[in-house]
């Protein structure tokens, strides 16, 4: 493809898009969005976007009939008083033959059906109509495995931009009440885009015949309420996995949540509390009683995790917020070594920051965790529940800021080169100093520090496909890569939770006034959650 495609905002129509009352959407991107796509795939086949030498089985059938399909997005939405925080969740059915029927959109409170298309290498679209009011909402989607499949997801429309997931859900999971031990986190805030409104939570639930019981560790507006007691119900999940999810603390506060069933040790969570919007994620707890010494000596782990700040998208636009990828070392006793972070706050960059620091595991040994981390840039507190001694969900215990991210033991305990390599599917969502921002594609990495990436993008409702972006890249030993891509970013990071096939990671976009990150997985593998995004 020889120069952009590119359709300017200004040409669409349409009124104001509601919030979860379901008022009438701008007119949405996609007839524009399959055009695009079918026009720069010519080394893909049609519906998809890449780049010369890229490859893949991918079909129309890698949504393979009758399986069902559960997705979440977040990001922002243009609404008649200005932009608002946007989370959008639901469930749907594939044929296997490019259409979509039996979905339910909990934002916008209603079914849908719709029309997919999927090019080999796995990049896509999804067009979906709304029953409500016979409106339309555009995705561009890029898979990154299937037997269960899963896929990235952007929205690909003029009044909202949002990233997230869609994950394939277990058919004999749907319709049963979920029960055991579940480490969970979530983030929400008001409608509107304040440190105020923000909250994340992190804890434990144990759930039988619709009852739970638990505690978690609340951030609210920066501040810190520590290992409140937890109570609340289940109700059934239906035919599609849908449930409701009612939680009460200690301190009065209810929170309220549809779920729904990936399988029997995963559950998506939607806020659906009035003027409230957010998600969360719940996992099956193993390995539990934990102790210090339940983190293997020598583990390395990667993380990213994104937040709320004070600054959090000004009225001009320039970008506020927090963004974080990182990786650490622990020894098993309570040490940590061998670490660095980058992070982005409120547009002002620290570029791969030396970490060192120390953790330790509550007596009561479910699984909560305190992580003191040291760099040039000052002290780190972060409040961990482990999922498994390989995996936690945490938030970051500071004044001034609502971050909360994930975790995941490294697969190897040194990194090269050749270690990042293959073709990965990649989704990153977020701001820059003038325009919202997401995108979704994939990037091919040669295992020798050269790279291409093939991307839709949609820049504050203006979407293209830039074409075939080439690049190059290093690795440290620690699993972070420096990488470089024309017309895109100069300073993309990305930390390896692991390399070659099944490789997944962690990724930030380190620009000056720029808060965007994501996650990228080999597609061979099931999809890294975008930090803050899940």
């Amino acid at each position: 493809m020889s120069s952009l495609s590119i359709l300017s905002q200004s040409a669409l129509s349409g009124g104001d898009v509601s919030s979860r009352s379901g008022k009438s959407l701008r007119l949405a991107l996609a007839l524009v969005v399959l055009t695009f796509l079918s026009a720069c795939s010519s080394s893909t086949g049609a519906s998809g976007v890449g780049c010369p030498g890229g490859a893949g089985t991918f079909t129309n059938a890698s949504l393979p009939a009758a399986s069902q399909w559960a997705y979440t997005l977040s990001g922002t939405i243009s609404q008649s008083n200005g932009v608002n925080s946007y989370t959008e969740a639901g469930v749907f059915t594939a044929d296997g033959n490019g259409n979509i029927s039996s979905g339910m959109d909990d934002y916008y409170g209603t079914s849908f059906s719709g029309k997919y298309s999927i090019s080999s290498n796995g990049t896509g679209s999804i067009t979906v109509v709304l029953a409500n009011e016979a409106q339309t909402l555009s995705w561009g989607i890029t898979l990154s495995s299937t037997s269960p499949g899963s896929f990235y997801l952007i929205e690909a429309d003029s009044f909202a931009n949002a990233a997230g997931t869609a994950i394939q859900q277990t058919a004999a999971a749907l319709g049963t009440m979920p029960r055991g031990t579940f480490v969970f986190h979530t983030h929400v805030a008001t409608t509107g885009l304040t440190l105020a409104g923000s909250m994340a939570t992190v804890g434990t639930m144990t759930v039988s015949n619709g009852s739970l019981t638990g505690k978690e560790d609340v951030l609210l507006g920066g501040q810190l309420a520590s290992q409140l007691t937890l109570s609340g119900s289940l109700t059934a999940p239906d035919g599609t996995g849908r449930g409701g999810a009612t939680l009460i603390d200690s301190s009065g506060r209810t929170q309220k949540y549809e779920y729904y069933v990936i399988d029997t040790n995963t559950l998506q969570l939607y806020e659906i509390d009035s003027g409230i919007v957010g998600l969360g994620r719940a996992e099956r707890q193993t390995g539990a009683p934990f102790t210090t010494h339940s983190l293997s000596a020598g583990a390395g782990f990667a993380s990213g995790s994104r937040g709320d700040t004070a600054a959090s998208v000004a009225a001009n636009g320039v970008a506020g917020g927090v963004n974080t990828v990182g990786a650490m070392t622990v020894d098993g006793a309570g040490n940590i070594s061998a670490g660095s972070y980058d992070s982005v706050r409120d547009g002002t960059v620290n570029s791969n920051l030396s970490v060192t620091g120390t953790y330790s595991a509550d007596l009561s040994g479910d699984g909560r965790y305190t992580f003191t981390l040291n760099s040039a840039a000052g002290t780190i507190t972060e409040v961990a529940y482990m999922v498994s001694p390989s995996r936690a969900f945490f938030l970051v215990n500071d004044s001034t800021k609502v971050e909360d991210g994930t975790a995941d033991q490294q697969s190897n305990p040194s990194f090269a080169i050749s270690d990042f390599s293959g073709q990965f599917a990649l989704v990153m969502g977020g701001y820059d100093a003038t325009n919202f921002v997401d995108r979704t594609g994939v990037l091919q990495a040669d295992g020798k520090g050269g790279l291409n990436q093939a991307e839709l993008l949609n820049r504050t409702g203006v979407v293209t496909v830039p074409g075939c972006l080439p690049g190059t890249y290093s690795v440290a030993s620690n699993g972070r890569v420096s990488a470089s891509v024309t017309t895109l970013s100069p300073n993309l990071v990305f930390y390896m939770v692991s390399g070659g096939a099944g490789g997944k990671a962690y990724v930030l976009e380190a620009d000056t006034l720029t808060q965007i990150s994501g996650g990228m997985a080999e597609q061979t593998t099931a999809v890294v959650d975008p930090p803050g995004i899940f």
